[in-house]
């Protein structure tokens, strides 16, 4: 009797998972960025900008029933605590005035939305003047450029008498000198009509002197008495 040779079963070896290529993870970084940026930009728009805007309109709001309250005055610690927000920059203008910035982060951490308030001394407070959003400091400075007093230029003789020859030739049209200049004109046409009116007066003067006098009316004859007729006839 033959013993039984049994095969022993081929062992399964498990087959190690292949990592991911280079390819998958950049489009998950790229996903995380793009999220990252969405998520910035809706902050910006639906969190930061809203709340410098309500911040501001707050100060107005109160400043206006302030301005209406006789002896009430609007300081900036009372607008610390209408906006909740201490400053984060303190300046002073050219005037001598107070500015404080108070900043919002925007959506990316490098920005910020600003708000500014200008606040004047007087009896040891600052009492708020006047404000608005934005860089304050880029705000001055592009002022400052528009507002930049205007060199003036004194022109010289020789150039007075260029601009001189220069409307005389625009005027007549020409580079003729002996034609008139806008004042020769004016004057030459001035003296015609003064002519013109002066030989109209002469000749209104001379046809009244020409005018035969009005004697009085003359008297009408009397009618007169018709003759008796003489009857040569006899009986």
């Amino acid at each position: 009797m033959s013993d039984s040779q049994t095969n022993p079963e081929p062992t399964k070896t498990a087959t190690p998972a292949e990592p991911p290529s280079g390819s998958s993870k950049r489009l998950g970084i790229l996903l995380v960025v793009l999220a990252i940026g969405l998520a910035a930009m809706g902050y910006d728009r639906y969190v930061a900008k809203p709340a410098v805007a309500a911040a501001y309109a707050a100060i107005l709001a109160e400043n206006g029933k302030v301005y209406t309250t006789p002896g009430k005055t609007l300081t900036n610690k009372d607008v610390h605590k209408l906006i909740g927000k201490t400053p984060a920059k303190t300046l002073t203008d050219p005037d001598g005035n107070t500015v404080e910035i108070y900043q919002w982060r925007a959506g990316l951490p490098i920005r910020t939305h600003d708000l500014f308030a200008i606040y004047e001394q007087k009896d040891g407070s600052l009492i708020y003047r006047e404000g608005g959003t934005g860089n304050y400091e880029e705000i001055v400075a592009a002022s400052a450029n528009i507002s930049q007093e205007t060199t003036l230029i004194i022109p010289t003789k020789e150039e007075l008498a260029d601009y001189a020859r220069a409307d005389g030739e625009s005027n007549s049209g020409g580079g003729d000198t002996n034609t008139f200049s806008d004042a020769d004109q004016e004057s030459f046409e001035q003296a015609e009509e003064d002519e013109a009116n002066s030989q109209q007066n002469s000749a209104d003067n001379a046809g009244d002197a020409n005018a035969p006098e009005t004697d009085s009316p003359a008297t009408e004859p009397e009618p007169s008495k018709p003759e008796p007729s003489v009857n040569n006839s006899t009986p």
